[in-house]
C-alpha cells in the first residue's frame, strides 16, 4: 500500500512538469523568441529639407524577420523654392504665404535584412509604411487687405500688415487632410536586448486633397499638393 501511495505521489508531481513541457508558446511569444529584436518603442529625430522634425515609433515582431511598424510624426513643410533671408535683428522669407505643419501617422512594416549573415550588432532592415497626414496651414504674414501679397507698407484701417513667426501664428491656421508614405533603409546598432538605436534614410511624400497655398497667389505655381523630401532619422528606443 505504500509503495503504491509513492508511485502515486511521484506520478502527481512529475505530471504538471510535463503539461508545461509540451504546451506551446503564444504567437506573439514565439515571435519575439525568433526575433529578439523586432519589438519595442521609442523616439526618433528627423532631419528633411523643410527642416527638423520629432516623431516616435512602435514595432511588434510578426515572424523571425518581419515586423509590424506604427509611426507618429511632427515635422515642418515648405516649397522647395523658399528661402530665408536672416539679419541681427530680423528674418525674412521673400514671398512666402503661409506655414505648413504636417503629422504623418503611418503603419506599415519592417524587415530586417540578412539577419543569417550579418552579426546582431549590425542589423539593416527594409521598411515601408503608410497612412494618413494631418495638415496645419497658417499665416505668414497678416493679411490687411486681402489680396494675398505680403506689403509691409500697407495699412488699412489702423491695420498695419506684419509678418507672424511660425509659433504665435500656429492658432490662426486651417486643417488640411493628406495621405502619405515612406520608404526607407537603415540599420539598429548593438547586440543589447534592453536599449535600441539605429539611423534610416529614406524619402517621404504626402498628396494633399486640396492644394495648399505657401507661396504668394502671383508665384508661378504658388499651389501645391504634393509634398515631398528626402529623410534622414536617428532613433533612440527600447526592446521589449
Amino acid at each position: 500500500m505504500v509503495h503504491m501511495l509513492l508511485v502515486t505521489a511521484l506520478a502527481v508531481a512529475l505530471l504538471p512538469g510535463s503539461a508545461i513541457a509540451q504546451e506551446e508558446p503564444s504567437d506573439s511569444l514565439a515571435a519575439k523568441q525568433k526575433n529578439p529584436y523586432g519589438s519595442g518603442a521609442g523616439i526618433e529625430v528627423i532631419l528633411t529639407n523643410s527642416g527638423f522634425g520629432l516623431g516616435g515609433y512602435y514595432s511588434l515582431a510578426l515572424t523571425s524577420t518581419t515586423s509590424l511598424m506604427a509611426e507618429i510624426t511632427l515635422a515642418p513643410g515648405k516649397d522647395e523654392r523658399e528661402f530665408k533671408f536672416s539679419s541681427y535683428f530680423r528674418s525674412s522669407i521673400p514671398n512666402k504665404a503661409n506655414y505648413l505643419l504636417m503629422m504623418p501617422v503611418q503603419v506599415g512594416l519592417m524587415r530586417r535584412l540578412f539577419q543569417d549573415q550579418i552579426e546582431d550588432n549590425f542589423r539593416p532592415f527594409l521598411q515601408l509604411t503608410g497612412g494618413p497626414t494631418l495638415g496645419w496651414e497658417y499665416p505668414y504674414f497678416r493679411d490687411c487687405d486681402g489680396n494675398g501679397i505680403f506689403d509691409p507698407d500697407t495699412q488699412v484701417d489702423g491695420c498695419e500688415e506684419r509678418s507672424y513667426d511660425a509659433i504665435t501664428a500656429i492658432p490662426r491656421g486651417a486643417f488640411r487632410l493628406g495621405w502619405g508614405g515612406i520608404a526607407a533603409v537603415g540599420a539598429h546598432f548593438g547586440r543589447g536586448r534592453r536599449l535600441s538605436q539605429g539611423v534610416r534614410l529614406g524619402y517621404a511624400f504626402t498628396y494633399f486633397t486640396r492644394p495648399i497655398q505657401l507661396l504668394e497667389p502671383g508665384i508661378s505655381g504658388g499651389s501645391q499638393r504634393f509634398f515631398g523630401t528626402p529623410t534622414i532619422s536617428v532613433t533612440f528606443g527600447r526592446l521589449f
